[in-house]
């Protein structure tokens, strides 16, 4: 009879010791997002993150900015060739895609519709603000063009052509750079590995004869 009831004193202790130790763990688990939250939410307020954050997101759009704008051209191309002006084959594009760039030009399309400022003002701030060279050639040839009166279309489906041949050169250096990054993790991760696994066992034989 003391024998049960020592035992039964044991799994209440042991019962009640396991529900302190998942009620603590449950209280780290509820703690713990609060204390990383605070920690990413302190790291953002750091210059250097604040920057490099910035800086991710201008790379970011202007790599949208590129592969969007050959598609741009194309359409503005196309509506230009079947009688369309420069406004309304814009408006076509906007009509049919929702993409970053074309938020940015129906926003600088409403400025100069409502004499905020110029066509090619207009034009001129919005490859200031996305930081793209190419979008910089486009509004450049958009207003030579519309100013002098000089046919558009052609113009714009050879600056096409040149984004994308610069698009593919791009390319082509980043898939050259891929072995040079590769160097790294194979360097201290992979030869590491396999020098171990080869001289693992020549040593552990070494050192048994020994």
């Amino acid at each position: 009879m003391e024998a049960c009831l020592a035992t039964a004193a044991a799994g209440s202790v042991f019962l009640g010791t396991m529900g302190l130790t998942s009620g603590h763990a449950r209280r780290v688990r509820e703690t713990t997002p609060g204390w990383m939250s605070g920690i990413a939410e302190s790291a953002a307020t750091i210059p250097v993150v604040r920057e490099s954050r910035r800086r991710a997101e201008l790379d970011r759009r202007r790599s949208a900015c590129l592969r969007e704008l050959p598609g741009l051209i194309d359409v503005l191309t196309l509506g230009l060739m079947a009688g369309l002006s420069f406004d309304a084959s814009l408006e076509l594009y906007l009509s049919r895609y929702d993409t970053e760039l074309s938020a940015a030009f129906g926003e600088a399309m409403t400025s100069w519709r409502m004499g905020i400022s110029g066509r090619g003002e207009a034009l001129e701030a919005l490859a200031g603000q996305m930081g793209v060279s190419a979008l910089g050639s486009f509004a450049s040839i958009v207003s030579q063009a519309l100013e002098f009166g000089s046919p558009l279309a052609d113009a714009l489906e050879a600056q096409a052509q040149v984004i994308r041949d610069e698009q593919r050169s791009e390319l082509e250096e980043e898939i050259e750079r891929v072995p040079v990054k590769m160097l790294v993790p194979l360097g201290t991760l992979i030869v590491p590995a396999m020098l171990l696994a080869i001289l693992g066992p020549l040593l552990s034989s070494s050192l048994g004869t020994v």
